[in-house]
């Protein structure tokens, strides 16, 4: 397991389909996993695209934990 940096960016969580994307804070960010955060509370979906903008996408990503609020997520790169 590689160790994650600290980010602090603002991301997007992309459930797909009609539903809008989520404000998310990625807290911190490995090759394989990240730690998220809802910046205006509620919960994330099991699985959604992690996106930093329209053009560019951290992959997508598993909920393999949940944490107040936070969630841990595995990553598959695009």
């Amino acid at each position: 397991m590689k160790p994650r940096r600290p980010s602090g960016a603002r991301v997007w969580a992309d459930p797909g389909g009609v539903a809008p994307a989520i404000d998310c804070k990625l807290i911190d960010v490995s090759d394989q996993g990240a730690r998220v955060a809802p910046m205006y509370g509620g919960e994330l979906p099991d699985e959604f695209s992690l996106e930093l903008d329209p053009t560019r996408s951290l992959g997508d990503a598993k909920v393999v934990w949940r944490q107040g609020g936070a969630v841990g997520v595995q990553l598959k790169k695009p």
